[in-house]
């Protein structure tokens, strides 16, 4: 008899314990919810440890599917985008001193002359009349009048 009472005290043990495997199964996880971070740049994807995509320039996706990419500041060549007081040095060969508004907008040519290698160590600022334009030092008139030979200058496009 104490046999019969022990077999059928194991049954209902097991039987307790399958139905609630069962029911923890079926039921919504009641773990600890962890806040998620708000992602609204490319900085905050990477750091959450999202994958980066291998392009240029790259680019971060979240598990819901929304995409950032990084900011990348626009390559600039050497000499290209100086500017002071409102005056920048624009034109293919760097030869034009304008106001920064007109440098963004500015075409030309891209030919180069001797006499454009003397631009390089000239001040491009306001002038007299409130326009940008190149100062007219005595070292620019002179090297203007008498341009360094085009096989001196190392930067001839």
């Amino acid at each position: 008899m104490q046999v019969l009472k022990i077999l059928g005290l194991l049954i209902l043990a097991g039987v307790l314990t399958f139905a609630g495997m069962l029911v923890f199964r079926m039921s919504p996880r009641m773990s600890a919810v962890v806040p998620q971070p708000v992602i609204t740049n490319f900085e905050e994807c990477a750091a959450a440890g999202n994958p980066i995509m291998e392009s240029y320039p790259e680019q971060c996706r979240t598990s819901d599917g929304r995409l950032f990419v990084r900011e990348v500041p626009p390559i600039q060549l050497p000499g290209e985008g100086m500017s002071a007081n409102g005056c920048a040095v624009a034109g293919c060969s760097q030869q034009l001193c304008v106001s920064v508004e007109e440098a963004s907008t500015i075409m030309t040519t891209c030919e180069y002359r001797a006499e454009y290698a003397c631009y390089k160590e000239a001040s491009c600022e306001p002038q007299a009349d409130g326009k940008c334009g190149w100062t007219q030092t005595p070292e620019l008139k002179r090297c203007i009048a008498n341009p360094p030979a085009m096989d001196e200058d190392p930067q001839v496009q």
